[in-house]
């Protein structure tokens, strides 16, 4: 006699099956593709002061004509943190017509690559101005896959890796950061909702321990200079002049190097201010709104002489026009509107402490 312990028959999936699962799959990545990017910028309000301020600098444009400069201020947080904007517009006074972009948790090669990209996208300012400290400038670091989605043109990607060290793997990981935009923004998309649950949260990070100082590295004012030379010959080959901004810290490291590497380069390094108090500073690295008031008119004033010595013309050696209205696509948004197109950089950490 025949036992039976099943009622039917098992059968193998078809390949209608397979085909309908992947079809759903595909819409899925479809559908959370479209909602990040047309939404995301709505929720948050550091995304959305991002945009801004990248669609600002994509649309500058030389001011000499008018009599002006056209100075295209960049930074992370710390700049973001310990400048008063609105203060040092107003200090610096109406002939110079200053355009901030902040990218929370950059270093050199974020900016150096941003820089690529927004000369190629038409950006000419007259004057470039890069906050860093020296930790920032000589650093390997990136802000990762954030980075990639916003900073790094895709034609430099390959050259972008090759910097960082990465490997197969990692470069593959940034070919889709910089083709999705939910992939490349997962981290600020986690960042934005853990904020949004534990709005105290950076107020514990904050306490968090890290260095960031600079290192007793033999190689230290040979990087920098190097580093500072590139960037010099990136400006100069679009007709923009550049200049380096070392903030205050709580303590003078790699100090003496920069300015030694700067000299060696002919590259203006401002450093308005060399050490504040503690009592200035919200967490390890960061200002507070005392420590900014007080650091905003001296840079302003050393900016405004800084400034008045730049020659009044300074010739463009790049043989590319600058387009008119011209935009980078990510690849996440190919095909969007204009004003959707790479939204501007950054990111609201958890904590000061993660900033770089």
């Amino acid at each position: 006699m025949r036992l039976s312990t099943s009622s039917f028959s098992t059968r193998k999936p078809g390949k209608i099956h397979i085909a309908l699962v992947l079809a759903l799959c595909v819409l899925l990545c479809i559908s959370v593709e479209l909602v990040t990017t047309r939404y995301f910028v709505r929720v948050s309000r550091t995304e959305k002061r991002r945009e801004a301020e990248y669609r600002a600098a994509l649309a500058m444009r030389s001011a000499k004509g008018d009599n002006k400069l056209g100075v295209l201020l960049l930074g992370n947080s710390i700049l973001l943190r310990g400048v008063d904007f609105p203060e040092l517009q107003r200090d610096l006074g109406p002939d110079v017509q200053v355009t901030r972009t902040v990218f929370e948790n950059t270093s050199f090669l974020d900016w150096f690559y941003g820089l690529r990209q927004f000369f190629r996208a038409g950006s000419r300012p007259d004057v470039v101005v890069l906050v860093l400290s020296p930790w920032q400038l000589v650093s390997d670091a990136t802000d990762g896959d954030y980075a990639v989605q916003m900073l790094v043109d895709r034609r430099d990607l390959l050259r972008f890796a090759k910097e960082t060290g990465a490997d197969r793997n990692a470069i593959s990981v940034m070919a889709l950061a910089k083709a999705s935009f939910f992939f490349g923004t997962r981290a600020e998309i986690r960042t934005w909702i853990l904020n949004t649950i534990l709005p105290d949260l950076p107020e514990l990070t904050r306490y968090f321990r890290f260095d960031v100082s600079a290192k007793d590295d033999p190689h230290f004012t040979e990087i920098a200079a190097k580093r500072l030379n590139r960037l010099r010959e990136l400006c100069a080959q679009y007709g923009a002049t550049f200049v380096l901004v070392v903030p205050p810290a709580r303590e003078d490291t790699g100090l003496k190097a920069i300015v030694d590497a700067a000299a060696a380069q002919g590259v203006p390094a401002l450093v308005p201010m060399r050490v504040l108090p503690g009592s200035d500073y919200a967490d390890l690295i960061h200002l507070n709104a005392h420590g900014a008031a007080t650091f905003t008119p001296v840079l302003a004033d050393s900016l405004r002489q800084t400034l008045a010595t730049l020659p009044p013309e300074t010739p463009v050696r790049t043989s590319a026009p600058a387009p008119q209205g011209k935009t980078i696509e990510s690849g996440a948004r190919r095909g969007a509107p204009a004003q959707r197109a790479d939204a501007a950089a950054g990111r609201q950490v958890l904590s000061a402490g993660f900033l770089k």
